[in-house]
């Protein structure tokens, strides 16, 4: 994971590949507060750290998962 925020130099030209820290950073942007992010590798360590306290990663899953969700229908 770590060589994925390493630079290489020259961009990719095309479509943005989705991979799994970029679904990560799209989760994590839809919570309500907005303070985590997944685009250095700083950001990689804070998530690490979180995630080692049961708790806390705990919370933030649940976090996640509820602004993930759809809103209900009117049908």
């Amino acid at each position: 994971m770590n060589s994925y925020f390493a630079t290489h130099g020259k961009k990719f030209r095309g479509r943005p590949l989705t991979t799994l820290p970029v679904v990560l950073n799209k989760d994590l942007s839809r919570l309500q507060e907005n303070t985590l992010q997944l685009t250095t590798r700083e950001d990689l360590e804070h998530l690490r750290c979180i995630a080692q306290n049961r708790q806390q990663w705990r919370e933030l899953s649940t976090r996640i998962r509820k602004a993930a969700e759809a809103p209900p229908s009117d049908d």
